[in-house]
């Protein structure tokens, strides 16, 4: 089976899944890549979008062991027929839980045929300098698996012809690992340290801040998806809730073992 050209969609709102399905998409589809990054709150409309004839691969970030639901809302304007797609969750080195199968669940709903799934490690959205969790991954040993596993997708593809495709089979649970309500925190400025440049509010994957006089978050729509405390160039931004400061401290004691890369093909 020949695919004319490769598909990325990702929700990246710190950068890991998008440099991990880029990794995927450059093994596979050379030149032929087309890309739809749905973190923007203003993103892409693929609705209208036919992925018939071609390979997609989706990748997005593991959030309390499940898919992060802004991604569910954007991803589901997605209809297809018998599309092949590769799944993949990027998680911070504690566990992807049932975020895989949920995305391989979603992907038969929009109308996909997986062939394959990866569970990849990426920083951790609370990382910090003091306490690192899975600092700088996906690191160079992360893409050379990349690399491996875009060779077995490869692989597959060209013994798919007229074929039967069986079912892939993840990693999971149902029903899904029930996320706990969360409390309405958000993180906050260090006014002395911000300039109002804005960058917080131009990667905000939701809309949530507001920089005017002064920086303003909307603590109860905030996905805690850090990208505005990574992003910020004068670190302003920081995320130390009391709650959070005891969520860090824990995945830094508990997670500290270098977890691996999992395909399913």
């Amino acid at each position: 089976m020949n695919i004319a050209s490769v598909n990325l969609i990702y929700f990246s709102p710190t950068g890991t899944s998008k440099k991990v399905v880029q990794a995927i998409g450059r093994e596979i589809g050379g030149h032929h890549v087309k890309e739809f990054d749905l973190t923007p709150s203003v993103y892409p409309d693929l609705e209208c979008k036919h992925f018939e004839d071609e390979l997609t691969i989706i990748g997005v970030p593991v959030y309390k062991g499940r898919l992060p639901l802004d991604v569910l809302t954007r991803l589901k304007r997605i209809k297809t027929q018998n599309a092949l797609v590769v799944v993949v969750a990027v998680y911070g080195n504690r566990e992807f839980d049932d975020a895989l199968l949920e995305l391989k669940d979603l992907s038969l709903e929009l109308g996909f045929t997986p062939i394959a799934a990866a569970a990849f490690i990426g920083e951790h959205s609370y990382s910090t300098d003091s306490k690192p969790l899975a600092k700088d991954r996906p690191d160079e040993a992360d893409i050379s698996k990349v690399k491996q596993f875009a060779k077995e997708i490869a692989a597959k593809i060209q013994k798919i012809d007229n074929a039967i495709i069986e079912e892939l089979t993840v990693p999971g649970n149902h029903p899904y690992k029930i996320s706990p309500n969360a409390p309405v925190i958000a993180p906050t400025t260090l006014v002395e340290n911000c300039s109002l440049c804005g960058v917080c509010s131009d990667v905000c994957p939701v809309g949530v801040i507001e920089v005017g006089k002064m920086v303003m978050t909307d603590a109860e729509a905030c996905i805690w998806c850090c990208a505005c405390v990574k992003a910020c160039p004068e670190d302003a931004r920081i995320f130390d809730d009391p709650i959070i400061l005891d969520v860090r401290t824990k995945l830094a004691s508990n997670c500290k073992i270098r977890k691996e890369p999992e395909f399913f093909i």
